[in-house]
């Protein structure tokens, strides 16, 4: 036993550098496998076993003889979000790595419940031959290592069980194991259920067509461009402006940040799209209005427009019902045309801030 202990821990020392390249490159590998594929995962940690755990390792199995016989030098856990995703990585792992083995404790039979902590799933890869035929991967070949797939909830209930401590010599009383069981199946549930919720959540996104999906939505600077790029009566609008006036349309967004629309309609109170859609069809003739004259005073040097002025033209309304408190109860027709004349008389006050911010309006 010394004999092989000694050898054991003389390769190891030898391979350490090799153990730690190993990791580095492991990392960079499933993390690009994760980003291209797209998937969000909780955590990822790979470790090399300390010299007291493999010593402890190899005293307690007696049964290796060499360093290579031992897979988990070298280990990779990986904690997920979903159960499916732990069958997704597997997939990818699998296209990457050789896989030497693979020990699926999910598929044993649940006698107990308690065991939900140990549902990950053991893989044992190695370098395929033709990526260790790369100059930088050649030190790599035939090193085994080993990479865990658990959720998150799986995790969580291995960490807190291994805190209880009640695994010893003797069996916890049957009082604590139905505890111990009603827990177990309702993280069990839990992680059916989150699963379920991605499933729906996907079919719902499905099922909107994107304008009615952007008007659920509350009022930021990606839901205002979102908003307007799909706009079908703001882009018809801004078109008919451009070609009575003879400008050319561009969509610059930064034109939203510029001007803080979102903050000014949070000011007007609008929180959600669908306000916001709202009362600009229901003042979509003073918006028309608006803009044309605007046009004509302020845009007249230039040859563009943007197609994001249209919501910046909108938020004069509100400010212009203020100025004419009391009439809001008047017919939509007849306030319109209450609103544009308010804003033509105010127009020489309006359009002299707005000449010294020309520059950015278009």
């Amino acid at each position: 036993m010394n004999k092989r202990l000694n050898t054991i821990m003389s390769e190891y020392h030898q391979k350490l550098d090799v153990y730690q390249k190993l990791s580095l490159d492991v990392n960079d590998i499933i993390n690009t496998l994760l980003e291209v594929n797209h998937i969000k995962i909780s955590n990822m940690a790979i470790r090399i076993k300390t010299e007291e755990a493999l010593r402890n390792k190899a005293m307690y199995k007696n049964k290796y003889a060499h360093l290579d016989e031992i897979t988990d030098i070298l280990g990779v856990r990986i904690i997920t979000l979903f159960e499916n995703d732990v069958d997704t990585i597997l997939e990818l792992l699998e296209n990457t790595f050789e896989v030497c083995e693979i020990v699926d404790k999910r598929k044993k039979e649940k006698n107990s419940r308690i065991e939900f902590g140990y549902n990950s799933l053991h893989v044992i890869v190695k370098f395929t031959d033709s990526r260790c035929r790369l100059v930088e991967y050649q030190k790599y070949q035939d090193i085994r290592f080993e990479i865990q797939l658990r959720t998150v909830l799986q995790h969580a209930w291995a960490e807190v069980e291994h805190g209880l401590g009640y695994k010893s010599f003797y069996e916890p009383p049957m009082s604590v194991k139905r505890k111990l069981n009603r827990l177990a199946a309702t993280l069990e549930i839990l992680d059916e259920e989150f699963e379920n919720i991605r499933y729906d959540i996907a079919l719902y996104n499905q099922s909107f067509d994107k304008v009615e999906k952007i008007l659920k939505t509350d009022i930021n600077k990606d839901s205002l461009i979102a908003y307007v790029n799909n706009s079908e009566f703001l882009n018809q609008l801004v078109q008919q402006i451009s070609e009575e006036q003879n400008y050319r349309i561009i969509k610059d967004p930064r034109f939203i940040s510029d001007q803080k629309l979102p903050t000014k309609l949070s000011m007007y109170g609008y929180q959600y799209i669908h306000e916001l859609d709202d009362d600009i069809h229901r003042y979509e003739k003073t918006i028309y209005n608006i803009g044309h004259e605007m046009c004509n005073r302020i845009y007249r040097d230039n040859t563009s427009i943007n197609l994001y002025s249209s919501i910046m033209w909108f938020t004069f309304i509100p400010v212009l019902k203020n100025l004419i408190s009391g009439m809001d109860s008047t017919g939509d027709d007849v306030l319109e045309d209450v609103l544009f004349e308010t804003f033509k008389k105010n127009n020489n006050a309006i359009f002299e801030v707005f000449n010294r911010k020309n520059g950015s309006l278009h």
